[in-house]
């Protein structure tokens, strides 16, 4: 079985069990980010295989789909939410070395992060496509609902843009003429930088669960 299988069967037992689904969602979609490298492609791919199993596991459970879906699609956000701010803190560290906001793997990140919400919103809407009309009417509402309330990671990835989007277009303008060298490699160090740090920052979250009680995320 591949790991994309495996996640799957993760998301849809963490719905049949029913308890602290947000929270349990949330777990299974940043361990399966911390186990690839963080670029938007992959993020996507998780997204997209966690609400397959969700969908399954809405499917045959005897639960208020509404409330599922609602609180999946929160996990999943507050999970994807940690891989921007993990970006965010790459691109502070890059800056704090004295790397170039001009360099293209920087540039690369912050275009990747700009379209992330559509990205992750397409991946939840590709899963229910071979859905059931009535899970596909339930999370067009959810989707809806985010719409107009907006998600936690749009909001990060507002505040990313909002620090390094004109610093990286002015030097954009600056470097029109100067030859860019090893992007690739840069490229890969930096989404190595990223996952790094998305590990750091979730181990509180894995600390935590140890701890009395069980909390939603957003702290």
């Amino acid at each position: 079985m591949n790991t994309d299988e495996v996640l799957k069967g993760l998301a849809r037992e963490s719905v049949k069990q029913g308890e602290n689904l947000r929270t349990a969602v949330r777990e299974v979609t940043l361990n399966a980010l911390r186990s690839r490298e963080l670029t938007v492609r992959e993020i996507r791919r998780v997204v997209k295989t966690v609400t397959e199993g969700v969908n399954l596991g809405a499917a045959s459970a005897k639960l208020d789909a509404d409330r599922v879906l609602g609180e999946a699609f929160a996990g999943m956000d507050e999970a994807v939410l940690k891989a921007v701010q993990a970006n965010h803190l790459a691109l502070q560290q890059l800056a704090a070395q004295g790397q170039s906001l001009r360099e293209s793997h920087v540039k690369k990140a912050l275009d990747e992060l700009e379209r992330l919400e559509d990205e992750f919103v397409g991946a939840v809407k590709e899963a229910t496509k071979k859905s059931s009309q009535q899970l596909r009417n339930q999370w067009a509402t959810v989707l809806q609902r985010t719409q107009t309330s907006g998600t936690e990671t749009a909001a990060e990835v507002e505040r990313t843009m909002e620090e390094f989007g004109d610093r990286t277009r002015d030097a954009v303008r600056q470097q029109r003429r100067t030859a860019l060298k090893a992007a690739e490699a840069m490229a890969e160090n930096f989404t190595t930088l990223a996952s790094g740090i998305l590990i750091g920052l979730t181990e509180g979250l894995q600390q935590g669960k140890r701890g009395p009680g069980d909390k939603a995320s957003g702290s």
